[in-house]
């Protein structure tokens, strides 16, 4: 019953007829983030992961270009109700992390929410700092080394 997840990696332009309606059903109907907080300038600059299961558009994410010091960042991950636990949100940030090693980049950072630190964790994440509060919600900041990890 339960298929792998295809995901695509696309610019905004392409992602957001799909990607927008998603975050805005998790993010903002589902956990009460501001509208205005959850629409920033990072999407057109970044590559957004759109997953589908069955055909069906299940989740999204997207990765900021690197900084500097070779730092990227994930982030706006969000899995719709029906497909957690599936698979979906692994597959998202197998591909966001995929392509972060592609370009080199030396470090992945996020803001997890709490409740999802777990997740991340499995994923080779590390929690870096204490738990702060972002758009209402309790979040802490994780890391993870690009260098020789191959994978999730």
């Amino acid at each position: 019953m339960s298929e792998v997840p295809i995901v695509e990696l696309l610019d905004w332009t392409r992602a957001r007829a799909l990607a927008q309606p998603m975050r805005t059903a998790v993010f903002v109907l589902e956990q009460g983030v501001p509208a205005e907080l959850e629409w920033d300038e990072w999407d057109e600059r970044s590559v957004h992961a759109l997953a589908r299961q069955g055909g069906t558009p299940a989740g999204n994410g997207r990765l900021l270009p690197a900084d500097e010091e070779g730092t990227v960042r994930i982030g706006r991950m969000a899995v719709l109700g029906p497909f957690r636990v599936r698979g979906v949100g692994a597959a998202i940030l197998r591909a966001l992390l995929a392509r972060a090693r592609e370009t080199g980049a030396r470090q992945a950072l996020l803001h997890a929410q709490a409740s999802a630190a777990g997740f991340y964790r499995r994923h080779g994440f590390t929690e870096r700092g204490g738990e702060f509060v972002e758009a209402g919600i309790p979040h802490v900041e994780m890391v993870l080394s690009l260098h020789g990890s191959s994978g999730d």
